[in-house]
């Protein structure tokens, strides 16, 4: 049956007519992607790119947004799961303990990547008795401004305006109506129709000629073939499943480039604005993306994504932040005329991150290739001259105050994260370089890596607050400095550390084991929620430690706040761990939660500890 958290009363979803973020699950095919909640309402997906505009975006605006819904009208409790070893999605409404209505949604999925099927396929099924249902369609193009005409034929509908199209192709019968098709329908015990939402069409067509059943295996067969290359059979395994699927979609499959999430300015603060588009790939994630694929296996997943990323970024003139997934080169921010989810505005498309100096990358970018060296990936003479490249450049800016890892719009600081992680790409790239056998400039780097480390230990550790902190000449810590360890600038039992995690503990932690990254002023309206990614370092930090029970406590504890599909998003509610928040389903969550449970294990089983 896959994951399963039992049933679930719709009326206990929605706030303030908002589903809850962690109340949906979502379904993707490595083009793009949909949000599918708990009570069967499309409300976020984007054709026919991850990055395209939405044609349903009703979790940004209630009232103005684009959706789709299928749901009984008569009150039911909820069951939703996915097919085991897949990313099809199964929603069962249960009313005296059985199905009366079942929907199954996927996008269609092929190993080849010049097809593309922008499509919702819905199955749609009474199994157990007569059921009232209600469906209603309503797209949007361009966040509800252009005006949307309604062309109908024996077939379904076709919505368009301005050159976008969107069609339904459905044997039940709707009523148009002002911008949305809608009726009240009785489906038969025993009978099932078949939805199908088409993009970018000219004309609807019946909806037998879509081939649903053949899109359907073709999916099912795509995800469980893919599934059986994960070599992991160790603790946490459904999540390290879940999170390694999650990821798989998350890639736009023609260019080989990564979403950080598949969704824009869902809110890290209900009525904040901290409401960012997440819909790119981001430098810094690549080390992640690389170390957490081959932990599990995926070595021609790594190596596609490093040597496709590292294309990219030698075309362009300077190391971004963050690039496009296709060939749109606009990441100009702007704000759009929503509401936002929950009222929190602004609604943002585009991302100005990509501006700042974020030094950091340039260190991300020589740990994802060492972390592809550590996982016997090849290191060609083209790529290590990229390297001797990067560094070139690093060593002429690492001293240079930044934006750094948080991305902050205030004034740029000597920021201590981006200081170890240029101390970190030196010291890499020596030790792969010299086991490679490649020539380099080892003497400057060598001396450039003394350089900074004796920066850092002179300005980055405040002997008053017994830590290392968010910037030189701060008194304040910041949760970047759990990753400190897992660089290998410092060890994790050395005492300045130590005392470091002591005030991070303290300072920025809940009892859930959740933190915020920082509680200085970021010049932004509202505090910082808790970061999910800290948990996950300070996990591994714990097992560094050797404090194996603390570090499998912890993690079982934040494995406990994902939702009932085994999905997180970016951040948590730090006063309220059960409510998520950010953008939905986060990348860089499901990488921490497979890093945290391979390293889990083998730690617990080089010990000898005991595996319950």
């Amino acid at each position: 049956m896959g994951s399963y958290r039992g049933l679930h009363n719709i009326k206990n979803t929605y706030s303030s007519d908002y589903l809850k973020i962690k109340d949906h699950g979502f379904i993707v095919n490595n083009r793009t992607a949909a949000l599918v909640g708990l009570d069967g309402t499309i409300d976020w997906a984007c054709f026919p790119d991850f990055n395209s505009n939405p044609v349903f975006d009703s979790i940004l605006d209630a009232h103005k947004g684009g959706y789709l819904k299928t749901k009984p009208i008569s009150a039911c409790n909820v069951n939703q799961y996915y097919e085991e070893f897949t990313n099809i999605l199964i929603t069962e409404f249960i009313n005296s303990n059985k199905v009366v209505l079942r929907l199954t949604d996927f996008l269609p999925v092929s190993v080849y990547s010049t097809i593309n099927f922008p499509e919702i396929h819905r199955f749609i099924e009474a199994p157990n008795s007569d059921i009232d249902i209600a469906v209603d369609l309503k797209p949007d193009f361009n966040f509800g401004v252009d005006h949307i005409k309604i062309h109908e034929n024996r077939y379904g509908y076709l919505f368009s305006s301005k050159g976008k199209t969107l069609g339904i192709s459905t044997n039940l019968k709707l009523i148009k109506g002002k911008s949305n098709v809608y009726n009240n329908l009785t489906l038969k015990k025993g009978t099932y129709q078949w939805m199908v939402i088409l993009s970018g069409v000219r004309q609807i067509g019946n909806v037998e000629q879509y081939s649903s059943y053949d899109r359907l295996e073709e999916s099912r067969n795509y995800w469980r073939s893919w599934t059986g290359k994960i070599n992991y059979s160790g603790l946490y395994y459904d999540y390290v499943l879940r999170s390694a699927l999650t990821l798989k979609g998350l890639f736009y499959e023609p260019t080989g480039m990564m979403v950080a999430a598949p969704t824009t300015s869902l809110p890290e603060i209900i009525g904040g604005e901290r409401n960012w588009d997440y819909r790119y790939t981001w430098i810094r994630d690549t080390a992640y993306v690389i170390e957490s694929l081959s932990l599990i296996g995926l070595k021609d997943e790594a190596s596609k994504f490093l040597y496709d990323l590292m294309a990219i970024v030698q075309k362009d003139s300077r190391v971004r932040t963050i690039y496009q997934i296709n060939s749109m080169d606009d990441t100009n921010e702007m704000e759009i005329n929503f509401s936002g989810y929950m009222d929190s505005r602004p609604v943002r498309i585009g991302n100005k991150a990509s501006d700042q100096l974020q030094i950091d990358q340039y260190g991300s970018i020589v740990d994802a290739v060492f972390r592809f060296y550590e996982a016997g990936g090849l290191v060609t003479t083209y790529l290590w001259d990229f390297i001797i490249e990067i560094l070139g450049t690093l060593k002429n800016m690492w001293h240079l105050p930044d934006s750094s890892i948080w991305e902050f719009r205030s004034e740029p600081k000597h920021y201590l994260y981006s200081k170890f992680i240029s101390w970190t790409a030196f010291h890499r790239a020596i030790l792969m370089g010299k086991s490679l056998g490649y020539s380099a400039p080892y003497r400057e780097w060598m001396r450039v890596r003394r350089e900074i480390r004796s920066e850092i230990m002179e300005k980055g550790y405040n002997p008053d607050v017994n830590a290392f902190t968010q910037y030189y000449g701060s008194d304040e810590v910041d949760g970047s400095i759990l990753r400190m360890p897992l660089t290998g600038f410092i060890k994790a039992t050395d005492p300045k550390f130590i005392s470091t995690m002591e005030k991070v503990e303290k300072e920025l932690r809940n009892e859930d084991g959740i933190f915020i990254r920082y509680k200085n002023d970021d010049g932004l309206k509202g505090k910082d929620n808790g970061f999910l990614l800290l948990s996950f370092w300070y996990i591994e930090d714990l097992i560094l430690m050797g404090r194996l029970k603390d570090a499998k406590q912890t993690f079982e504890n934040l494995l406990s706040y994902s939702n009932h599909l085994m999905l997180f998003s970016e951040e948590l509610n730090f006063t309220d761990s059960s409510e998520m928040l950010g953008n939905f389903p986060q990348a860089i969550t499901h990488l921490g939660v497979i890093r945290a449970a391979v390293k889990l294990n083998r730690a617990m089983r080089k010990k000898g500890v005991k595996i319950q």
